[in-house]
């Protein structure tokens, strides 16, 4: 009887330490993340929409520069640039006159913005005011998960994936509340 009640206390523990563990293990990644200074990678992108029959497909370069600068340079299948640098987001299609928003103005942008951004920038805690963090770890290949932490968050967004080995972001799967999806994938 003894082996059982120590066998049900160990079960219990291992239970309750469980959700710290994830996040600890969320912010060390996170920080892991955060230590790359600069990157400069492939992408191609897939969007579901529920709207259209087929996915839309683009491909182009991401380029990240700490902290908290981010450019995506769609190549195909048209030329368009997205700049998100500070509180401002700045869009350039078809090589026509840049046109600038500043988040703050937009929620949703803001949202965006910082769910893209903050891993990069290794800001666990910015990442927290918008959404509930867990993530797993097999050897060098990791992943977070992001779900809406507020009501308002999940207006938006009904969850966040990104995948990765070591310290590189190599998949984004977003999840928008209307059942959207952008998928990113990122070369090694």
């Amino acid at each position: 009887m003894k082996r059982w009640s120590m066998l049900a206390c160990g079960v219990c523990a291992l239970h309750w330490a469980q959700p710290v563990f994830a996040q600890d293990l969320a912010d060390s990644l996170i920080t892991r993340l955060g230590q790359v200074q600069t990157r400069q990678k492939p992408f191609r992108e897939t969007r579901t929409l529920a709207a259209l029959k087929a996915p839309l497909e683009s491909s182009g370069v991401l380029i990240y520069r700490h902290p908290g600068y981010l450019q995506k340079t769609t190549e195909q299948p048209r030329a368009e640039d997205l700049v998100i640098n500070g509180d401002m987001v700045t869009i350039s299609r078809n090589h026509t006159a840049p046109q600038s928003v500043d988040t703050a103005r937009v929620p949703a942008l803001r949202l965006l913005a910082d769910t893209l951004r903050a891993p990069l920038d290794g800001d666990a805690a910015l990442l927290r005011r918008y959404y509930h963090i867990t993530a797993t770890e097999q050897g060098a290949d990791w992943s977070l998960y992001l779900t809406p932490a507020s009501d308002k968050v999940a207006a938006l967004t009904k969850s966040v994936t990104l995948s990765g080995k070591n310290n590189a972001i190599l998949r984004i799967v977003l999840v928008q509340a209307n059942g959207d999806t952008q998928t990113m994938t990122i070369a090694p």
